[in-house]
């Protein structure tokens, strides 16, 4: 009985250290906020007689994670509520289509904070796609988003106030901040 126990104990101990190691924890330099409302309202984008209505919120947030994560490395988003973190990125973003020159225009603002709350800087990124409306307009918005997504990356790359904020200590709660943001009027 007395063997069972050990090996028992031994097996626990074991699982409990390999779970341990195999969630390590990274550790987050920007934590992305996108308003609410982005997720909740949809926009309509019309061509002629035809319309398509889209969420902004869940596109802006995969091209988000993807660009800023390969350019900067731990990025979370704030839904997931990160306990530290060195900049706060508030992404707002614009869509429209032109029916007449079957384009997509897309912008993407990014303002940045510390995670403390003070103002960085403010980027805008835009980009378009021809394309026609009703062929794969998923597709063509994720690409437009991702595209200016990475124009605001580009500059944030570029901005020595964004890249020395990277390297400054981090603030414990840095979403708590943006309860504080200004609401968007729809």
């Amino acid at each position: 009985m007395l063997k069972i126990k050990q090996v028992l104990s031994a097996v626990s101990f074991l699982m409990l250290n390999s779970m341990a190691s195999a969630h390590e924890i990274t550790p987050t330099s920007i934590a992305v906020y996108i308003q609410a409302q982005d997720y909740e309202y949809q926009i309509r984008l019309r061509s002629y007689s035809q319309g398509y209505w889209v969420s902004q919120g869940p596109m802006l947030e995969t091209a988000a994670l993807e660009v800023l994560g390969t350019e900067f490395g731990g990025v979370e988003m704030c839904d997931a509520k990160p306990n530290e973190s060195k900049v706060l990125v508030w992404l707002r973003p614009s869509m429209f289509y032109n029916p007449q020159m079957q384009t997509f225009y897309g912008k993407v603002t990014a303002v940045t904070f510390t995670a403390d709350g003070k103002p960085l800087a403010k980027y805008v990124g835009e980009a378009n796609k021809r394309a026609f409306f009703d062929v794969k307009t998923d597709m063509t918005l994720n690409a437009v988003y991702h595209a200016a997504m990475q124009a605001v990356s580009a500059k944030m790359k570029d901005d020595a106030k964004f890249q020395s904020a990277l390297s400054a200590p981090s603030f414990s709660l840095p979403c708590a901040t943006a309860s504080m943001l200004p609401e968007s009027k729809i």
